[in-house]
């Protein structure tokens, strides 16, 4: 039987004092979390500052994440062109190593409404859960893999090497602190998506009834922003529906 297990990802308040912006169009920003200051080995590597992150919503042309959040040091995972993800955390390590062939990764995230005005966007409205996308897996023995410490070629032989930045600046400003574990995920290229418009699952941050019962929503615990989802077939057909004539092909590493 499959499962599916959703993660909530991207900005938050506590750490970026902002969130991913969505617009009146539906469309949305998606503006990623902040680098652990312990991966951040080499204060020189500010390429991936948020004031240097272009945005990629139409109506953000020439616009910087920085317009909606904090400056810091942006860390793009997951990433959605060759559908990889790194997780370093060990609650949610837990969870990601129970994943099946068949199974899917779905992808949270909060996001606030802003309206434009004159040319600017104001802030309107309270942050809103939503699904932006998800990883469908496929052949776990090769496309989960536990790692500690530094990587090598060898050890990420298999996966895409030009957009994780856990594996481009594996030695670099994001190199992994010994001792410290990390989880690679990688889906399937051809059956994983990131959504042009994402698909709302709750009123501020409270998942809809309606959603915990069609989908069998069961959350882990109060200390992990994850849930696992039972209804398999449900949630399964919901995201392919949605994700029709809705994927998010012009996206590109920002």
């Amino acid at each position: 039987m499959n499962n599916a297990l959703m993660i909530q990802v991207g900005a938050n308040l506590k750490e970026n004092k902002g969130l991913s912006p969505i617009f009146k169009d539906n469309s949305f920003e998606y503006i990623p979390s902040p680098l652990e200051p312990a991966f951040n080995v080499s204060k020189h590597h500010n390429h991936k500052h948020y004031s240097k992150m272009n945005c990629q919503n139409i109506n953000l042309k020439d616009m910087h994440m920085s317009s909606f959040v904090e400056e810091d040091t942006g860390h793009v995972d997951p990433e959605f062109y060759t559908f990889t993800y790194g997780e370093t955390r060990n609650p949610y390590i837990t969870q990601l190593k129970k994943l099946k062939d068949g199974d899917i990764i779905i992808f949270s995230i909060l996001l606030q409404k802003y309206i434009s005005k004159k040319e600017n966007f104001v802030l309107s409205g309270e942050p809103n859960i939503y699904i932006m996308g998800y990883f469908i897996i496929n052949d776990v023995k090769n496309n989960i893999h536990e790692f500690n410490g530094s990587l090598s070629d060898k050890d990420v032989e298999g996966f895409e090497k030009n957009c994780n930045e856990h594996i481009i600046y594996r030695s670099q400003h994001i190199k992994t602190p010994e001792n410290k574990k990390l989880l690679l995920v990688q889906g399937d290229k051809h059956q994983s998506l990131l959504f042009k418009n994402p698909l709302k699952i709750a009123n501020e941050e409270n998942i809809s009834k309606k959603y915990i019962k069609n989908w069998g929503i069961e959350f882990i615990s109060e200390n992990i922003n994850a849930a696992w989802c039972r209804d398999f077939e449900k949630i399964k057909n919901d995201l392919i529906d949605h994700g029709n004539l809705n994927r998010w092909v012009e996206w590109t590493i920002p």
